[in-house]
């Protein structure tokens, strides 16, 4: 289980705020729920500096880790190729070509909506006052 969100929750903003939610809503539950896992675990394991999630008061917007989950079920086998360093896969005539590099671990989205939570601040959430 998600320790910040749920399905539930994820289903909702999906269905009212995301335009191009067919990864989301095509996945099974038990997909939706790996996805939120998955995308909790990464966030907080990247941004361990500034959140953690058992301190209500020091979470991860709900909306970044649901964006992170979205763009976890959005990879597909070109992009987890590329990952491992394929360049070119071809099929039936048709050729993918790649890199061959990773994409960005962290969501565009949910890294706007996190640097905005942050302030847009290097530090995160507190800053120094020199006097």
């Amino acid at each position: 289980m998600p320790k910040t969100v749920s399905v539930e929750e994820a289903n909702e903003y999906f269905a009212t705020e995301v335009l191009h939610n067919e990864p989301w809503e095509e996945a099974d539950d038990d997909r939706k729920l790996r996805a939120l896992n998955n995308a909790e675990n990464i966030l907080y394991r990247h941004y361990s500096e500034y959140y953690e999630p058992s301190d209500e008061s020091k979470q991860i917007p709900k909306v970044a880790v649901f964006e992170q989950a979205l763009w976890l079920l959005r990879q597909d086998d070109a992009i987890l190729a590329a990952e491992m360093g394929v360049v070119q896969t071809t099929v039936s005539g048709i050729s993918v070509l790649t890199k061959g590099e990773a994409v960005d671990l962290i969501a565009p989205e949910a890294r706007r909506i996190i640097n905005d939570d942050l302030g847009n601040n290097a530090s995160g959430r507190f800053s120094w006052t020199v006097m």
